[in-house]
């Protein structure tokens, strides 16, 4: 018996030596990626001035709470909260558990060290097609991608999340083991309502050409008071392709014949050129072709007819950009709430972990005006709470009202 007893307490001083070793090396391990972080933050944040008088004091402070770290959940909310300090868009630690790691990999993915993060191949993530905002402790779909799975299987803008699977949901780790899987999704639709279920099969995918083929399933004609409204939603403008989808819809597809157009720019990523607004300048000719059997071909790149932008608090980056000059220079008008007030250039670091680090390392102006932490205010506010509304839309409802009423009027004035 006391030979037992000993063999049970010695198998027990090896497990805590063991556990008590191991959690010595992860503190290490996190100290290491501490420094590694911090590092890059001393050596590219856009503002050298503000790092120099503020960040040392912020450093040792974190550093002190590292002492507290024993998991990589809590290691990516202490890097967050101390980034977060800095009060710069565009910084924030990313690991392969959120979805904003991939969809910054490939936009990215044609950087060397950030390819090498996929071995070279293609940058994919699993997916169902639903973009999440936090209210309250309570996650809400904010948006359904349109064509996605989620679509195709009921989900709507405003459901609330219970769980997945019967776990709490996360993005990425909650899809990740059940591609082509029936993942099912616990849903809250009325506020008091009762829960239910959607099973859905996640489908993996890169996160650009997801955004581009949500953006072609977006089209569509929304006919009212017997007025013709294009809508298009540009979930992404990281790439040009995204303008020329735009571009190649308005001149060739089914928005030419609209008698005005919605141009959704919330939620998603940012990434639009200043140049996007020449789709509105009028003052550039239009090409007709006349072939010898009396056919007829239109060149026409030009939207000259009426024109909105919706825009929220998920707007950011380069779409912010477009509603200020619409705005500024009266091109079309901006309906919704306003952008999230941030414009500072991003710069993407792969970490030795695996991990990357996003990080602000250029400021910027428009004509001269700084909208980090300001962005811009819609011509008409509409404030809207997406929180069980069931696929509502109380901006594209006013987007809808507001061009069907200038469209009456200027058929008025042509009388």
């Amino acid at each position: 018996m006391k030979r037992l007893i000993l063999l049970i307490l010695s198998v027990c001083l090896i497990i805590v030596q063991a556990s008590t070793a191991a959690a010595k090396e992860n503190h290490r391990s996190y100290s290491a990626l501490f420094d590694e972080i911090t590092d890059l933050v001393e050596e590219n944040f856009y503002n050298p001035d503000q790092v120099a008088k503020d960040f040392p004091v912020i450093k040792a402070d974190y550093l002190m709470k590292l002492q507290n770290v024993h998991s990589q959940q809590a290691f990516s909310s202490l890097v967050n909260a101390m980034l977060g300090e800095l009060n710069a868009s565009h910084t924030y630690y990313l690991t392969p558990d959120d979805y904003e790691y991939y969809q910054l990999c490939a936009l990215f993915s044609k950087i060397p060290e950030i390819g090498e993060l996929f071995d070279g191949k293609e940058v994919l993530y699993p997916t169902v097609g639903i973009l999440t905002q936090e209210i309250e402790k309570r996650l809400y779909i904010a948006s359904v991608l349109a064509g996605s799975v989620a679509e195709k299987a009921g989900l709507l803008k405003g459901d609330e999340i219970l769980s997945v699977n019967a776990e709490p949901y996360s993005p990425i780790a909650s899809l990740r083991s059940y591609v082509g899987e029936d993942v099912v999704f616990e849903i809250r639709r009325k506020q008091m309502g009762e829960p239910f279920t959607i099973a859905m099969k996640p489908v993996l995918v890169n996160p650009k050409k997801e955004m581009l083929e949500a953006q072609k399933s977006s089209v569509r004609i929304i006919e009212r008071n017997k007025k013709r409204i294009g809508y298009i939603h540009i979930y992404s403008y990281a790439g040009y392709e995204y303008q020329q989808e735009l571009l190649n819809t308005i001149q060739w597809g089914q928005l030419k014949e609209a008698d005005a157009l919605i141009i959704d720019l919330r939620y998603g990523m940012g990434g639009a050129a200043p140049s996007y607004l020449n789709i509105f300048n009028t003052n550039i000719p239009v090409l007709k072709m006349h072939h010898r059997d009396g056919a007829e071909t239109v060149f026409d790149s030009q939207w000259r007819k009426k024109a909105v932008y919706l825009v929220d608090g998920s707007s950011r980056s380069g779409k912010e950009i477009l509603a200020y000059g619409a705005r500024r220079y009266e091109q079309v008008k901006v309906i919704g709430e306003r952008t999230a007030g941030q414009v500072l250039g991003g710069r993407l670091f792969p970490l030795s972990n695996g991990a990357v680090l996003f990080l602000a390392v250029q400021s910027a102006l428009v004509d001269g005006v700084d909208l980090e932490g300001m962005g811009v205010s819609p011509d008409i506010e509409v404030p809207f709470d997406v929180r069980y509304c069931a696929g509502q839309d109380a901006q594209l409802e006013k987007a809808l009202e507001y061009l069907v009423e200038q469209l009456s009027t200027q058929a008025t004035r042509d009388l």
